[in-house]
C-alpha cells in the first residue's frame, strides 16, 4: 500500500513539470489530459508541420476547423475568395463535409444548425461580399450576417454590421437589427424580464 501511495505521489508531482501529448491506446483515464500544466515555463504549441487544417471533434463529430491554405473558392458569385486561417465553428457536421458548403467565409464563421442539412440554409451566401474578411460571419436559419472591418484603402477602414436575406421580391425584409435589453426572467409577458426582453 505504501508503494502504491509513493507511486501516486510521484505521478502527481511529475504532472507539474511536463506536458502530456497522448497516452497509450489514446483511451484516456483519470488524470489524463492534453496540454501543459500551469507549472511549466514552456509554451504549449498546437502544431502540424505539413499544411493541414486543424480539426476539433467532440463525441467523434467534427465541431471546429481552422483552415490551412485551402484552394480559393467562389462565394455568392465572387471568385478567388481565399480562406486561409479562417475558423469554422458549427454544430452542423455537414458544414465540414459537404463540398457545396463554402464555410468559413471570414476569419471566424459561426454556423448554426437550424434549418435543413443544406448549405443554402445553414451557410447562406446571398449577402456575402468579398470585403468581408476580418470579422465574424453568422449563418443559419436561411440567413447571414457579418460584424467586422471593411478595408477601403490604406489606413481607411470602416466597422460594419451587415445582415442579409435570401432573394425575394418583397421590398421590406423581415429580418431586423434589434437591440434587446434583458434582466432576470420572472415570467412577464413584456419588458426586460420577459422571454423576449
Amino acid at each position: 500500500m505504501i508503494r502504491s501511495l509513493i507511486a501516486a505521489v510521484c505521478l502527481l508531482a511529475g504532472g507539474y513539470v511536463q506536458g502530456q501529448a497522448t497516452v497509450p491506446g489514446n483511451s484516456g483515464g483519470l488524470g489524463d489530459y492534453v496540454g501543459w500544466d500551469a507549472g511549466t515555463t514552456i509554451p504549449l504549441e498546437f502544431t502540424t508541420i505539413a499544411n493541414y487544417a486543424h480539426e476539433w471533434r467532440l463525441n467523434n463529430i467534427q465541431r471546429m476547423r481552422l483552415n490551412a491554405n485551402p484552394a480559393a473558392v467562389t462565394i455568392n458569385g465572387y471568385g478567388g475568395v481565399a480562406r486561409d486561417g479562417f475558423l469554422l465553428l458549427s454544430g452542423q457536421p455537414d458544414a465540414f463535409t459537404n463540398v457545396n458548403s463554402k464555410a468559413p467565409f471570414t476569419r471566424m464563421h459561426l454556423v448554426d444548425p437550424t434549418g435543413s442539412v443544406n448549405p443554402i440554409n445553414y451557410a447562406q451566401q446571398f449577402g456575402f461580399r468579398p470585403w468581408q474578411k476580418n470579422g465574424i460571419t453568422f449563418t443559419g436559419n436561411s440567413d447571414q450576417g457579418y460584424i467586422g472591418q471593411k478595408h477601403n484603402s490604406n489606413d481607411a477602414t470602416d466597422m460594419v454590421i451587415q445582415w442579409s436575406d435570401n432573394p425575394s421580391t418583397d421590398p421590406w425584409a423581415s429580418d431586423k437589427l434589434r437591440f434587446i435589453f434583458s434582466s432576470e426572467p420572472n415570467g412577464s409577458t413584456t419588458g426586460m424580464r420577459s422571454l423576449e426582453g
